[in-house]
């Protein structure tokens, strides 16, 4: 992010006493920045955008206010070891939003359109034993085809484990079917004890107006509601080399949340508002727009052409 909302003229006094208290403090309010107001008491609200362009045109804007404050004392809380902070769940919970981006970012950067779960016939609740077939399938199937996905792993409510994956483009069903019965294997009876199902993007709602479905669809499982995932497991998993692509952000002059939703719709303006997605929360001050892919370009930023 660029740091537009600080001034290095501005001269600082920085101290730490022995409370852990960290002051920062202008000497002289002259050097305050020009776009600087605040309440008269220290605090500033401005808005900052973020704009994410992906290679087949789909585009997510972000406007969200930053209050930050100078003048005052702040307290420096010492850090936890891992997994025994007090606010462990709220952390856990800001872990499963940060993996929910990520997750949709990878999805999108993928061009993924095509789902594909991976089911067990028996009540498979051991994760470990999940990621090991898992680990089994995409190896052998990595024998016969490259294969790009991000996948996460749904807990039903009896416990049941089954993965999700999303997938670009035609899969070759009867190949991911083989593969995943050949390692789950057989019952006592012969009977076959996984399954493979592929859900075609027009007949699951996705298609080219929304492949941003398919990656939000994903993504809403990787929150902390997962009680088979330990502390440090993953809570997806992503094959290599997808690349999301960097953001752009800077700060823009609007101090209100009107400002914020106008400047989000004039910046997706210059690319498309097919199949537009929107979410607007006032309390917190965000506003984030995401638009479809434009049409005919693939993942790969080049466009498609028919034979």
């Amino acid at each position: 992010m660029n740091s537009n909302y600080t001034d290095s003229s501005a001269s600082q006094d920085v101290s730490v006493d022995s409370n852990n208290e960290v002051s920062f403090d202008l000497q002289h309010k002259a050097d305050k920045p020009e776009w600087w107001s605040d309440d008269g008491h220290g605090w500033q609200d401005t808005y900052i955008a973020t704009k994410r362009v992906f290679p087949d045109g789909q585009v997510e804007v972000m406007v969200r206010k930053e209050k930050f404050f100078v003048g005052a004392a702040l307290v420096a809380v010492p850090r936890s070891k891992r997994g025994e902070s007090e606010n462990r769940l709220a952390n856990d919970d800001d872990a499963g939003r940060r993996a929910k981006k990520r997750v949709r970012q990878c999805c999108k950067a993928l061009g993924a359109d095509r789902l594909v779960t991976l089911t067990y016939r028996e009540n498979m609740v051991d994760r470990e034993r999940a990621l090991a077939d898992w680990k089994k399938f995409t190896r052998r199937l990595n024998k016969a085809k490259a294969f790009k996905y991000v996948a996460v792993i749904e807990e039903q409510k009896r416990g049941a484990l089954h993965f999700h994956v999303a997938v670009a483009g035609r899969q070759n069903y009867y190949l991911l079917r083989s593969i995943w019965q050949s390692v789950v294997g057989l019952g006592q009876y012969g009977e076959q004890m996984g399954q493979v199902n592929v859900r075609d993007p027009h007949r699951f709602g996705f298609g080219r107006n929304g492949l941003h479905k398919l990656a939000s669809y994903i993504a809403k499982y990787c929150s902390k509601q997962m009680d088979c995932r330990g502390l440090n497991q993953k809570r997806y998993l992503c094959s290599r080399g997808i690349d999301i692509p960097e953001s752009d952000s800077w700060r823009i002059a609007s101090t209100t949340m009107l400002g914020a939703v106008q400047t989000a719709f004039a910046i997706i303006g210059d690319y498309n508002f097919d199949g537009l997605q929107t979410w607007v929360n006032n309390g917190l001050g965000v506003v984030w727009l995401a638009s479809c892919p434009i049409a005919g370009r693939s993942a790969g930023g080049v466009f498609d052409v028919p034979f």
